[in-house]
C-alpha cells in the first residue's frame, strides 16, 4: 500500500531546497569577492544570514530594504522563542548557560509573562492535538469516513453564511487546514 504524502511537508521540503540552492548560487557567484574583501565569515554563512535577516524582517512586517515599518511585538516573540531554543540546545549539549540575566525593566518582565503565556498555549495546543488525534484514530475503527464527515461540517458552515467575504473563505480554508493536521494518520 502506497503511503499518502503530506502536501505541507512536501512544500516545506521544496522550499528549504530552494533556499539552500539560492544560498549555494550566491556563494558561487559572489563568495570569492566576499572573501577577497576580507570577510571573516564564510560566504555560505554570510548569505544564509542575509536570508535569515530578510525572513525576520518579512515576518515582522518590515520593509527588507529600509528596515522600517516592522511590528515590535512580533519581533520580540521571535526573539524570545529563539532564547528558549538556545536554552534547550545548551541543556542538550551540556554547556553552561550563556544567557545573562535580564534587567528588571518593566518591558522585560512583561515579555517574560508573555513568553510563559505563549508556552502555556503551545502546551495546551499540543495536548489537545494529541488527544484529538488519539480519539480520531480510535473512531476510525468504527467510522472510516469520519474525516470526510468532519470536512462536510466545515463546508456546511461555509454554505450557511449569508455573505461571502474574503474572511469567511479564509476562515473555511484555515479550518480545513487545521482539520487535516488533526486528522492525519500517524506515520
Amino acid at each position: 500500500m502506497q503511503k499518502k504524502t503530506d502536501p505541507i511537508l512536501e512544500a516545506d521540503k521544496l522550499l528549504m531546497a530552494a533556499v539552500d540552492k539560492a544560498i549555494d548560487n550566491a556563494t558561487r557567484s559572489a563568495g570569492p569577492e566576499l572573501q577577497a574583501g576580507g570577510s571573516r565569515v564564510s560566504p555560505r554563512d554570510y548569505f544564509a544570514d542575509g536570508v535569515l535577516r530578510h525572513l525576520f524582517l518579512r515576518l515582522c512586517g518590515a520593509d527588507p530594504t529600509t528596515y522600517k515599518g516592522g511590528d515590535p511585538e512580533t519581533a520580540w516573540k521571535i526573539l524570545y522563542a529563539g532564547r528558549g531554543v538556545a536554552r534547550h540546545w545548551e541543556r542538550e549539549s551540556g554547556k553552561p548557560p550563556a544567557w545573562r540575566g535580564k534587567k528588571d525593566r518593566r518591558e522585560d518582565i512583561e515579555k517574560d509573562g508573555s513568553e510563559r503565556q505563549q508556552l502555556a498555549l503551545s502546551a495546551q495546543n499540543f495536548a489537545i492535538t494529541t488527544a484529538i488525534q488519539a480519539l480520531l484514530d480510535h473512531a476510525r475503527a468504527s467510522d472510516p469516513e469520519i474525516t470526510d464527515r468532519l470536512e462536510a461540517v466545515i463546508d456546511a458552515r461555509h454554505a450557511r453564511l449569508e455573505s461571502k467575504f474574503y474572511t469567511d473563505h479564509e476562515f473555511t480554508e484555515r479550518a480545513k487546514t487545521y482539520l487535516s493536521l488533526l486528522t492525519r494518520r500517524p506515520d
